[in-house]
């Protein structure tokens, strides 16, 4: 029988991906008699079925084979998933109807809770995409949070990133669960990646309220690189803001460091001799500097050209940023020099300007 079952199941699936035969393929899995197979391979013959179908354009039909193969057989990550994957096409094709995403993540999480291994990473990595699809309905959010069995949190580890960029998103709820899964039973994965997204936040928030006398930075931060070269703190990571995200942050790391002092007291440590025996010397430093500001000279300059501007005068972005980088240098000759050269800089043009820092 065991046989019999994967030499149809093998001679269906290369008829599956050959378009002109999809229909001779379907004729073999329905004359096939399953009196004598068992309820796992009734469930993937079924499932096959409902994937010709859904090829075919018979969709109705292609959902009942899939409900068919789940109902044969509750335990098969493989017909969850292909059910999944079905609804996630539907989805797809019927934006922004969200009954198809509230399908698929459905499925979604029942594969990935029986599967038991790291290859189901691939439906929460979809999973995390609907959630983000989500209406004002709610209803896919309200699908996620219906999910009750267990699934091993561990498979969360790789998407962490996501999840702490997802803070701020409208399933915040959501991805605040899962984080604090994760902090109670893997906290060193998360540790680093929730304190930076900490710090990222706070300084966002302050640059919202200082308002327009940090114009120049917040503007800076976006998209130069010179606010890595100008603070010792990474600019805010892309969908992370202040938001909804702080107060997520804040509730997520004292539960973290209530549930695991000493981890949470040996990692700051660390942290704290990482920051102090790496820290530059005044040389790497200047040089960190000037080289950030040589990035943003050239960066305005190949704008100006390309859109054929003819005034080549330093914008108030890179003046204020010199002006910074003059009075931040330590005392001594190269601080001399930078000042003998940019003094003035507010008389200066972008070639001028350029021409200096090289």
């Amino acid at each position: 029988i065991q046989e019999a079952f994967l030499k149809l199941r093998e001679q269906a699936k290369c008829y599956y991906h050959r378009p002109q035969e999809l229909q001779s393929g379907l004729d073999v899995i329905s004359n096939t008699n399953l009196v004598y197979f068992t309820p796992t391979q009734k469930a993937e013959f079924f499932t096959l079925k409902g994937q010709f179908l859904a090829k075919l354009g018979k969709l109705e039909e292609a959902n009942h084979a899939f409900a068919t193969g789940i109902q044969l057989d509750l335990g098969s990550p493989k017909a969850w998933a292909a059910w999944g994957r079905y609804n996630d096409e539907r989805f797809c094709s019927n934006m922004p109807d969200t009954t198809g995403a509230v399908n698929a993540i459905s499925c979604y999480m029942q594969a990935a809770g029986l599967a038991k291994r790291p290859r189901v990473r691939r439906y929460l990595a979809r999973t995390l995409w609907l959630l983000s699809q989500d209406d004002a309905s709610g209803n896919v959010c309200a699908a996620f949070d219906s999910y009750k069995s267990e699934m091993p949190t561990w498979y969360w580890i790789a998407f962490i990133p996501q999840l702490l960029a997802g803070l701020d998103a409208p399933y915040s709820r959501q991805v605040q669960q899962i984080l604090l899964r994760i902090a109670k039973q893997y906290p060193q994965a998360l540790y680093y990646g929730l304190r930076t997204a900490r710090e990222e936040s706070q300084i966002a928030r302050r640059r919202q309220t200082h308002g327009p006398s940090q114009a120049p930075a917040q503007a800076l931060a976006s998209s130069a690189p010179l606010n890595a070269a100008t603070d010792t703190a990474a600019s805010p990571t892309p969908g992370l803001s202040s938001g909804t995200a702080v107060p997520a942050i804040e509730e997520l790391m004292p539960k973290l460091k209530t549930a695991h002092p000493l981890l949470a007291l040996s990692m700051e440590t660390m942290i704290d001799q990482i920051v102090h025996r790496l820290k530059p010397y005044p040389e790497e430093d200047t040089y960190r500097l000037v080289h950030g500001l040589l990035s943003d000279g050239l960066q305005q300059l190949h704008l100006h050209v390309s859109q054929g501007k003819f005034d080549l005068g330093l914008v108030d972005i890179i003046v204020a940023n010199t002006c910074r980088v003059a009075v931040g240098l330590p005392s001594g000759a190269i601080k001399a020099r930078f000042e003998l050269d940019f003094g003035k800089v507010r008389e200066m043009d972008l070639c001028e300007y350029v021409t200096k820092l090289y």
